[in-house]
C-alpha cells in the first residue's frame, strides 16, 4: 500500500501512475509534470482530473482491480455492521463480499487509500483493496446500510430504562436515519423505527399507548399491523423525541399538536407529518411518511383499463372545464392528479396548483402551499391564482361551498380545473356539489368528468401461485368459470418479500363518469346518485367492482381485496 500512500514525484511508482494518467486523460498529456515538492494527487486535482480517472490510472500502474459495476459484489455485512456510515461516506469506501469469505474494500478516491489500513485493523481482517467509480460507491453505501433488518426490535429488546437519558436533546439540522452511531438510546430507537417503516414501505406509523405498554403499528399497503412493543416506562421519552423531531411543544400534553420534519435514509428524503392526540393512557402520535425522492407515477402505470385510460387522457387535453377525482383518504387521488399534470406541456401552458401539502415537486409547475392558520385557504388562494393568468389550475380539495363556487367559475371562464372530493363513487360527486349549494345548471355546464378510484393490494409476484376457485368464491363477484384464464386465479402464498401477507404494493381500480348529454340531463333535473350512475352505466361506464373483477382475472389482486374495497359502493 505504501506505493500509493507515499505517492510523490520522486517515487518510481508515481512515475508509472503519471504515465497511466496521461494515457487516460489525453487533454492533460501536454501539461508539465509537477515539481518534486508537489504531490501528484494535488497536481491532478488542480488540472481538473476527477477521482475516478485517477483511480483508473492507479489500477493500471499498481495492478489493482477496478470494478466498473459493484452490483455483482454485495456490501459486506461485517463492514456495514461495524463501520459507521458517516466514516464510509466521508472516505468514499465500502466493504464488499468476495468468494471464499474474502473481504474486499472498494475505494472511490486515491485520497482514501490510507483508510484501508484503518478498516483492516478495526475489522481484524485482511482486506483486498480495489477501485470503483465514486457514484457507484455512494450508491452501494446507501444500499448496504438500508439492508439492515430487524434492528429496531433488537434495540428494543436490549434497551435498559436506566440508560435512557432524562432529556432528549433536540438535534439540529436534518436527521439521517442510517446514522445511529453515538446516539442516545431513545433517539436510536425512534430513528430505527422510522427506518423500518421506510424499508417496509409503510405510509403511516402509529405510536399508541395502552395501559401497560406502548405499541408501534405501521400501515403497509393500506392495512394496519403491529410492529413493535415498547416498555411502558419509555413512553414519555419516545413521545418527546418524536415531538422534538417535529418541532412541537414537548411540555404541552393536554392539547393536540401538529408538526413536520424531514429525515434522510441514505439518498432518500422522507417528509414526516406528525400529529399528537391526548388519550386516557398518554399521548398518541401518528407519523405520515412521504418519500420525496420516489418516482412519480404516470398515467400508464396507474393501472387504468385501456378504454378508461384513453378517454381520461383525451379529457385532460381539453381547454376548459372541471375534472374531479374522488375517493376516501389514501385512495391515490393526489397521485392521479400529479400523473395527469405530467401529461400537460408546462412550456405551452401556465400550470398553477394549490396544495395541502405539496407532496412532490413538478418541473415547470407553480405550486402553492395552503395554510389555513395564515388565511391562505383554497378559496382565497384560488382568487389570487386567477390573477396569475393560469391555463390549468389544480385545487387540492374542494372542502366547502366557497371553494366549489370558485372552482366552477374558473372552469366556466376558460380554465381547466382539477380537484378532488371525498365521495364513495363517481356519481356521488355530482350530488355532493349540489349539496354544497351549487346550482345544477352550473354543475352540468362545467363538469367534464369524475374519476372515482380505490387502491387494492397487489398479489406478491414472488410467491404468486395459481388455484382453482370454488363456486362460492366466484359467486361473490358474479364471475363464471368461462371468464377465467385457464380456469384459475392467482393468490400469494406468503414470503419474506411480502412479510408473509401474500401482497406487495397496490394497484388502482377506477370508475370514469363522463358528463355527456344523457348524464348532463340527469344533473340538470337534480337526479339522485343512483339515477346518474344508471345513466352513465347505460352509456358504457364501468363500475369500480367491474374494474376490480378485470384485475382479479388478470392475476393482479384477489377476490377478497376487491370485495373489501368495493363493498360500500355496492350497498
Amino acid at each position: 500500500m505504501s506505493a500509493i500512500t507515499d505517492l510523490t514525484i520522486r517515487d518510481t511508482p508515481a512515475n508509472d501512475w503519471l504515465a497511466a494518467l496521461r494515457e487516460l486523460a489525453p487533454d492533460v498529456a501536454a501539461a508539465p509534470s509537477p515539481d518534486a515538492a508537489i504531490a501528484p494527487l494535488a497536481w491532478a486535482a488542480a488540472l481538473g482530473i476527477d477521482a475516478t480517472c485517477q483511480c483508473r490510472a492507479a489500477s493500471r500502474a499498481f495492478d489493482i482491480p477496478f470494478l466498473e459495476d459493484l452490483s455483482a459484489h454485495p456490501p459486506s455485512a461485517l463492514f456495514v455492521e461495524r463501520i459507521p456510515i458517516d466514516f464510509a461516506r466521508q472516505h468514499e469506501l465500502i466493504g464488499v463480499a468476495l468468494p471464499d469469505d474474502r473481504l474486499g474494500l472498494a475505494l472511490g478516491s486515491l485520497a482514501s487509500w490510507r483508510q484501508a489500513d484503518v478498516v483492516s485493523r478495526y475489522l481484524d481482517r485482511t482486506i483486498e483493496p480495489m477501485f470503483a467509480p465514486a457514484d457507484h460507491i455512494r450508491a452501494a453505501i446507501n444500499s448496504g446500510y438500508q439492508q439492515r433488518e430487524g434492528q429496531a426490535q433488537a434495540l428494543i429488546d436490549a434497551l435498559d430504562q436506566d440508560d435512557v437519558l432524562a432529556e432528549v436533546a433536540q438535534l439540529e439540522g436534518r436527521e439521517d436515519l442510517l446514522d445511529v452511531s453515538g446516539r442516545a438510546p431513545v433517539i436510536k430507537l425512534v430513528n430505527l423505527m422510522l427506518f423500518e417503516a421506510v424499508k417496509g414501505r409503510a405510509s403511516d406509523v402509529h405510536v399508541q399507548p395502552y395501559e401497560n405498554r406502548l405499541v408501534v403499528r405501521m400501515r403497509i399497503d393500506g392495512v394496519l399491523c403491529d410492529a413493535f412493543d415498547v416498555a411502558k416506562g419509555l413512553q414519555e421519552e419516545v413521545i418527546s423525541r418524536i415531538k422534538v423531531l417535529g418541532k412541537m411543544n414537548i411540555a404541552e400534553k393536554r392539547l393536540p399538536q401538529d408538526g413536520r420534519s424531514t429525515v434522510q435514509v441514505g439518498d432518500r428524503m422522507i417528509d414526516l407529518r406528525i400529529a399528537s392526540l391526548p388519550t386516557s393512557f398518554g399521548e398518541r402520535v401518528v407519523i405520515r411518511l412521504l418519500d420525496k425522492t420516489s418516482r412519480l407515477q404516470t398515467l400508464e402505470t396507474l393501472g387504468m383499463g385501456a378504454n378508461a385510460f384513453a378517454r381520461f387522457r383525451e379529457l385532460i387535453g381539453l381547454e376548459h372545464g372541471l375534472i374531479l377525482v374522488t375517493g376516501p383518504t389514501g385512495s391515490g387521488k393526489s397521485t392521479t392528479l400529479y400523473a395527469a399534470l405530467q401529461e400537460i406541456d408546462a412550456k405551452e401552458h401556465n400550470v398553477v396548483t394549490l396544495e395541502d401539502p405539496i407532496e412532490y415537486q413538478l418541473d415547470g409547475v407553480s405550486q402553492t402551499q395552503i395554510s389555513d392558520k395564515k388565511g391562505m385557504t383554497f378559496a382565497a388562494g384560488l382568487r389570487s391564482v386567477l390573477r396569475q393568468d393560469p391555463d390549468i389550475i389544480m385545487v387540492g380539495e374542494i372542502r366547502d361551498e366557497e371553494t366549489a363556487v370558485m372552482a366552477i367559475q374558473s372552469a366556466l371562464t376558460g380554465h381547466l380545473v382539477f380537484s378532488t372530493l371525498h365521495t364513495n363513487d363517481a356519481a356521488s360527486a355530482v350530488t355532493r356539489l349540489l349539496d354544497l349549494g351549487i346550482e345544477s345548471y352550473l354543475v352540468a355546464s362545467s363538469l367534464i368528468a369524475v374519476l372515482a378510484q380505490r387502491l387494492v393490494r397487489r398479489i406478491c409476484p414472488n410467491c404468486a401461485a395459481g388455484f382453482v376457485p370454488s363456486d362460492d368464491e366466484l359467486k361473490r363477484l358474479g364471475l363464471t368459470r368461462g371468464a377465467l384464464r385457464d380456469g384459475t386465479l392467482q393468490r400469494g402464498a406468503g414470503c419474506a418479500e411480502c412479510r408473509q401477507t401474500g401482497f406487495r404494493g397496490r394497484v388502482g381500480i377506477f370508475e370514469l363518469l363522463v358528463t355527456d348529454d344523457a348524464v348532463r340531463a340527469q344533473i340538470q333535473s337534480q337526479a339522485n346518485a343512483s339515477q346518474i350512475r344508471d345513466a352513465a352505466v347505460a352509456r358504457g361506464m364501468r363500475l369500480l367492482r367491474d374494474d376490480g373483477v378485470e384485475k382479479i382475472i388478470a392475476g393482479l389482486t384477489s377476490i377478497d381485496e376487491v370485495v373489501r374495497i368495493t363493498m360500500r359502493t355496492n350497498l
